[in-house]
């Protein structure tokens, strides 16, 4: 009975960490795009009122002498923000938000997403060093094989056709190889070596592995070798850990790639052809940030670079109260040369605010009442 209590106390005091881990990780990227606004409003010379970690009432404050900027600590962490000098209201200040050129604010409000995308990359380009790119290692490939002798198995496939090979889920690899004509130049990873080759394809033996983890020929039902029209290997998806200047190359065009599949995947809830019950508010978010903690390190550190993109993609929508929003506002104002009045554009913000927390309430209830959080 003492046994089972320490092993039950044990594990709920590690799930517990695995939260606070998560929590944690959620408010650095927050903190990380309101620091993108901070720095980019102290570069154009706008007032900053204060710079706070958290939500909720201030647990610790301290005011700069020189420059009046508040920095403050608060006990909640899901959130942060960067307050600017009348931000949301019209001054006479100079130094006012409002009163800034608008190409200054659509930095300053691009700033926040952009800092984000950074991290996803540093991060991203850290996860192919020490741990590696997801990429198609070559298996198996058999001797009646056009491409035998030219790939070798343990080959690492990272581009094919001058297309970079990014792998988030296991159709993006057969979206790889149905783009390909009858011949391919490939690179390859071999040995730490990158080989640049030409595949092409060709009548094959279908190769299977039985019962018994050994590689046989496959059957027709009629007891005939099964063939099959393509390169006459196979392969599976490994991580393959790259140099670190490597690493940081490929991370920029992963991380492009990320950004797409972000926007792919809205497109697809938007027009019905994924469920609602695939979206999540911030419990969701949390709870997948929890178990990716309670997985390793590799896979938390590959879920928080996928949620810093996702924080950037999703701020940069033309959606009221996020900073695309915001943008779309400045440009109007650039390109008519004269503002939307400020309370009309307080209330769009002010609405849109309402709307969007309804909906991440409602997405989290709808996610626990049909899959679970």
């Amino acid at each position: 009975m003492e046994n089972l209590l320490t092993a039950t106390l044990g594990g709920t005091f590690q799930t517990i960490g695995y939260i606070v881990l998560a929590l944690l990780a959620l408010l650095f990227m927050v903190v990380i795009h309101e620091f993108g606004h901070y720095l980019a409003g102290k570069i154009l010379g706008f007032k900053i009122m204060e710079f706070a970690i958290g939500f909720g009432p201030a647990i610790f404050k301290h005011k700069s002498k020189k420059t009046g900027e508040v920095f403050s600590i608060r006990p909640f962490p899901i959130g942060g923000f960067c307050q600017f000098e009348d931000e949301d209201a019209s001054s006479n200040s100079p130094t006012a938000f409002n009163n800034q050129k608008p190409w200054k604010r659509l930095i300053v409000l691009f700033a926040g997403a952009f800092f984000n995308f950074l991290a996803a990359l540093i991060i991203i380009t850290l996860f192919f060093t020490f741990y590696g790119q997801m990429t198609p290692t070559i298996l198996y490939i058999g001797a009646d094989s056009p491409n035998y002798g030219i790939v070798l198995e343990g080959d690492a496939l990272l581009s094919m056709d001058g297309r970079q090979l990014n792998i988030l889920m296991a159709e993006d690899v057969n979206n790889a190889f149905a783009r390909l004509g009858d011949s391919a130049e490939i690179t390859v990873l071999r040995n730490g070596k990158i080989l640049k080759l030409t595949a092409t394809k060709g009548e094959c033996i279908s190769w299977i592995r039985d019962e018994d983890g050994n590689i046989v020929q496959a059957l027709n039902e009629d007891g005939s070798v099964k063939t099959y029209y393509g390169f006459g290997f196979n392969s599976a998806v490994m991580p393959q850990k790259l140099g670190f200047f490597r690493a940081f190359g490929r991370a920029f065009s992963f991380s492009f790639f990320m950004v797409y599949k972000i926007l792919a995947i809205m497109g697809q809830l938007f027009t019905g052809q994924i469920g609602l019950e695939n979206a999540g508010g911030p419990i969701a978010t949390i709870s997948v940030m929890t178990n990716a903690a309670a997985s390793g390190l590799a896979t938390f550190s590959f879920v928080v670079c996928l949620i810093s993109a996702n924080l950037a993609v999703m701020n940069l929508l033309p959606l009221p109260a996020l900073d695309g929003s915001r943008m779309v506002f400045c440009l109007i104002e650039w390109i008519f040369k004269k503002p939307i009045k400020k309370k009309v554009e307080g209330l769009i913000h002010a609405t849109g605010f309402m709307l969007l927390i309804g909906f991440v309430i409602f997405a989290d209830l709808f996610r626990l009442i049909t899959v679970g959080i």
